[in-house]
């Protein structure tokens, strides 16, 4: 058994950090590129949503490279997502290539038991005792490691805004990033993290206050940044500091239904969303209207809207936020995402972003 795993933010790390301190093989796929945008453009049709077809080619550049078992998160409908494993099953088997299949469950329920219950069936005959021995402190090692991943992640995007060379940030970053991914224990985890933190929080700053903007979206689009094209940064670079409302870890809790606080904060988003949708409507939809909301009253100068083209739940949120931006007065700009060479256009769009941003600051009326 040799396991793969699509790319999603840190969640690679969480994955190979689980792998490997539970002493099961794995393949990385290889960093999400343009050969895996157009293997997976090429096997699929023009109005399947952009994340069907980045994981399509992560785990087809990862079948080539040896993997035979495919480990997949999951959702509930009606975001595709939750489709997902059926369509690349489908697509696979046309093309020929033999592996296995493991769902990581949207929602941690009876449903998703029987699921993993019996796609593990056959799987947990090639693992050693030692092996499922090892799984707990596995799954410690890796939720330590996206956990400092996040932090470092959280910290990099708002002090991008106000350091005197963005790119100091960026480096620090990627080297932080670097040893938390290569740490072997808990301790040096830890040791890794804070020699990051401290890294970044040590680079000069410009002491200009930032603008502040809130990032909401569909899960994938933003959290991945060959994706969103690394809207992120530049939002950064151009002297904003980001909020985002997904990351991996976030989308776990919510799944399993066992952290209390998290439950919470979930409940009281969907009540924001209430005005808007009588529903669940399903994804990240509520909580993309919630947390514009929220960004509203928190005093937030903005919010940037990143989405698939043709992703359901998140074309309803973006047809409600333009009444939403209205009614609480907060610019909000959306991005349906699909091509590679947006860009430019993105740079253009963020400029104009920003400049509205100030003149409302400033108490200026744009018409």
């Amino acid at each position: 058994m040799i396991i793969t795993f699509p790319h999603l933010g840190s969640m690679y790390v969480f994955c190979k950090a689980i792998a490997e301190s539970a002493g099961i093989p794995y393949v990385l796929p290889p960093a999400t590129s343009d050969r895996t945008r157009e293997i997976g453009e090429f096997h699929t049709n023009e109005s399947v949503c952009l994340p069907l077809k980045m994981i399509l080619g992560n785990f087809i550049e990862a079948l080539e490279a040896g993997a035979d078992t495919i480990v997949m998160v999951g959702s509930g409908p009606p975001c595709r997502l939750g489709l997902y494993d059926r369509t690349i099953k489908i697509i696979l088997d046309d093309l020929g290539y033999k592996y296995r299949w493991l769902t990581i469950p949207g929602i941690f329920n009876f449903q998703a038991f029987l699921q993993n219950h019996a796609e593990t069936k056959e799987l947990k005959k090639e693992l050693s005792p030692l092996n499922i021995a090892k799984f707990p402190g596995a799954i410690m090692i890796g939720w330590r490691k996206m956990r400092w991943c996040e932090h470092l992640e959280r910290l990099a995007a708002t002090k991008r805004a106000v350091a005197s060379s963005p790119r100091l940030v960026d480096l620090a970053y990627s080297r932080g990033m670097e040893a938390i991914d290569a740490a072997k224990s808990l301790f040096d985890i830890a040791r890794a993290g804070k020699q990051a933190v401290a890294e970044l929080e040590a680079i000069n700053e410009t002491g200009i206050t930032p603008l502040k903007v809130m990032i909401v979206g569909e899960v994938y689009t933003v959290m991945e940044p060959t994706i969103n094209l690394g809207i992120e940064r530049r939002l950064g670079y151009a002297g904003v500091a980001t909020h985002r409302s997904s990351y991996f870890s976030t989308h776990i809790r919510r799944g399993s239904r066992l952290d209390r606080k998290i439950l919470k904060e979930r409940n009281e988003l969907i009540k924001l969303a209430d005005p808007y949708f009588k529903y669940d409507v399903g994804a990240e939809c509520n909580f993309s209207v919630a947390e514009t909301i929220k960004a509203a009253r928190d005093g937030y100068d903005g919010v940037v809207h990143v989405y698939p083209f043709s992703c359901m739940p998140e074309t309803n949120a973006a047809t409600v936020l333009a009444t939403v931006a209205s009614e609480h007065k907060i610019p909000v700009l959306s991005f349906a995402l699909d091509r590679k060479d947006m860009g430019l256009r993105i740079d253009t769009q963020i400029e104009a972003f920003v400049d509205i941003m100030k003149m409302k600051k400033d108490g200026v009326t744009c018409v």
